[in-house]
């Protein structure tokens, strides 16, 4: 079993505040969610070696922030497959590190669908897998126990989840 952990980007400036969607900056909100979002890594235990990071301007200032927050603060790589990607190419990204602990800063819809799809493997019907159907909001995660190579094919389980609302 290994360690996914599934952090949608921080609160970005609106689309016509920048010159271009990947170059959208952090907020100040975003960047204080972003920080109380790492806090709740490191309540919940979670230590991921690897963040694999969208090239997008406000995943990487959100990975950034969260980074040395964690207890042993992981390796960072940029992948721009990332880059509004579906949950089958998220997967395709990460699955290779999930036995060592990945974490994903990414976008949604791809993330939320991932860990729709996920949370549904689980089995549980606990609330917070139900809140999982309504959406995953900006510097919000959820950590899984996931078991094999292959999305169609493997099984997980919630270990936990965060969110700005919580």
């Amino acid at each position: 079993m290994g360690l996914l952990v599934l952090l949608r980007h921080a609160k970005a400036v609106r689309d016509h505040e920048a010159e271009s969607d990947r170059a959208r900056e952090l907020t100040p909100r975003g960047r204080r969610d972003a920080a109380a979002a790492g806090r709740a890594l490191v309540e919940a235990g979670l230590a991921p070696l690897t963040m694999r990071v969208s090239p997008s301007a406000r995943t990487r200032a959100t990975a950034h922030i969260v980074r040395p927050l964690l207890a042993a603060p992981p390796a960072v790589e940029l992948i721009e497959p990332l880059y509004m990607a579906g949950p089958q190419e998220i997967w395709r990204e990460c699955a290779d590190a999930v036995d060592a602990g990945v974490m994903v800063v990414g976008h949604n819809p791809g993330l939320h669908a991932l860990a729709v799809l996920l949370a549904g493997r689980s089995g549980e019907r606990s609330q917070l897998v139900r809140r999982f159907a309504e959406g995953l909001p900006t510097s919000a995660w959820a950590a899984f126990d996931v078991e094999g190579d292959a999305l169609q094919s493997t099984s997980a389980r919630l270990l936990a989840a965060w969110s700005p609302k919580d």
